[in-house]
């Protein structure tokens, strides 16, 4: 079983992810060095092989469950999606700490407060595959145990359903 272990930039995945290799394997997308087409000064980041990546996961399909981290997992093969969400209020300060650009850290809080992660999972995946668990101000041991909630029982009282579109109102 494939898990996705998703979210905006901030919000928590790999410290979730180096919590949970205690109780699964991990497999980090960013570590799959070839699939980095250019990097893109603009964006501050890298253009990666979305196909590549694909079929790189796809060999690990099997009966172990195996979470897959990064922005971009919710767009493999995968059998079950959990995005991290974030307020963007603390997003944008978690994301300053980093020393992101400006520019960089709206484009972050705006996908943030329009669920826009969570969107894509759902079209690619369809509801009942996609979970929701929100890091505002959570300690990661408690974030991690719900992680593991799900993946264990597919517990539905994280099914989507956060929202911060009321954030987006204040900015105009």
């Amino acid at each position: 079983m494939l898990i996705a272990l998703t979210g905006t930039p901030g919000t928590g995945k790999t410290s979730i992810a180096k919590i949970l290799e205690k109780d699964y394997t991990v497999v980090y997308l960013k570590a799959y060095e070839d699939a980095r087409l250019y990097w893109d000064d603009e964006r501050e980041s890298y253009v990666v092989d979305i196909e590549l990546l694909k079929k790189e996961v796809q060999k690990l399909k099997g009966e172990e469950k195996i979470i897959i981290e990064g922005h971009y997992s919710h767009e493999m093969p995968v059998d079950m999606v959990i995005v991290l969400r974030c307020h963007p209020q603390e997003l944008e300060r978690r994301l300053e700490k980093r020393g992101y650009r400006k520019e960089k850290i709206k484009e972050n809080v705006e996908a943030e407060a329009m669920s826009l992660i969570t969107s894509e999972a759902i079209i690619r995946h369809g509801k009942n595959k996609v979970f929701e668990v929100d890091t505002t101000g959570r300690d990661e041991m408690d974030v991690a145990k719900d992680v593991k909630r799900i993946i264990e029982e597919r517990d539905r009282k994280f099914a989507p359903g956060i929202n911060y579109s009321e954030e987006i109102l204040k900015w105009y």
